[in-house]
């Protein structure tokens, strides 16, 4: 399914052998989008809301495009009611000129996640997670909703395992790992509480240690609605802003993440509020 998802843009590599990343590997940029969440931004009305959350994401993908990077990176919340997931996102998908990858948000699969709620996500962007590489990276996209309640157990179970064996196979790729998904590992402190916001507490020190083993370098983020650049020993961990509701006051926009190794790189914001 996700080989029809991107029929009209570049497509690329999916699924192959871990080989070791090439030191001359070109540089690697992706435009790293979060939270449109259809429904939450300004107006009166859930239609106007809608609607001008949807008016500025497509203005974001006109910018994206015009910009050709190498990957757009959206990490989650699509809309900020799931049973919407498939009025326009089948439409929008089609307006990338660059090739996409999606990580699944709670706004998306359901602070529950049911298996009524992930097949509807399926239908429309045909993975919850994946792995692919891009210009000598190994971009693993993850979906952090199994880590909160879910009936899905055997799917959790499936889950864990692909996880562990892409981190097992991304330590050939000689630091050259991004990994992505909705929520972050943790927010301000890596002992704080557990909360709406981060990773379970019993299991996020572990987590954050089996991706420093596999090489992961960067750790791309949502959920938070504001912009938080930190890490952990030699992982970043960057969030970008977003075309819906900002909490931290910030302009709506995304950030062009341009990264060559865990020391070169940028993450300029693009500002698309209008």
């Amino acid at each position: 399914m996700l080989g029809a998802m991107m029929a009209a843009v570049p497509s690329f590599a999916q699924d192959r052998p871990a080989k070791p990343a090439d030191a001359k590997a070109p540089r690697l940029r992706i435009a790293h989008m979060t939270d449109p969440q259809f429904g939450f931004g300004p107006g009166k009305r859930p239609n106007e809301k809608y609607a001008s959350d949807l008016r500025r994401f497509e203005r974001e993908i006109e910018i994206v495009n015009s910009m050709k990077p190498d990957l757009a990176l959206i990490t989650g919340d699509m809309t900020n009611n799931h049973n919407d997931v498939k009025k326009d996102w089948p439409r929008l998908l089609k307006k990338f000129e660059v090739p996409v990858a999606v990580a699944p948000g709670n706004h998306d699969l359901g602070n529950s996640m049911t298996r009524p709620v992930l097949d509807r996500y399926l239908s429309v962007f045909g993975y919850d997670y994946k792995a692919f590489d891009v210009n000598g990276w190994r971009i693993i996209v993850g979906n952090t909703q199994f880590w909160r309640k879910t009936e899905l157990k055997d799917e959790l179970a499936k889950y864990e395992e692909w996880l562990k064996d892409e981190l097992a196979k991304a330590k050939a790729y000689g630091g050259r790992v991004i990994l992505a998904g909705h929520m972050l590992p943790f927010v301000d402190k890596i002992n704080e509480p557990d909360n709406y916001e981060n990773y379970p507490k019993s299991g996020r020190v572990a987590r954050l240690k089996s991706y420093l083993a596999a090489g992961v370098k960067f750790y791309l983020a949502g959920h938070t609605h504001r912009m938080i650049t930190h890490g952990y020993k030699t992982l970043t961990i960057l969030n970008p802003e977003t075309t819906s509701t900002n909490f931290d006051a910030r302009p709506h926009g995304f950030r062009m993440f341009d990264v060559a190794d865990e020391y070169d790189y940028s993450y300029k914001f693009v500002n698309v509020s209008s």
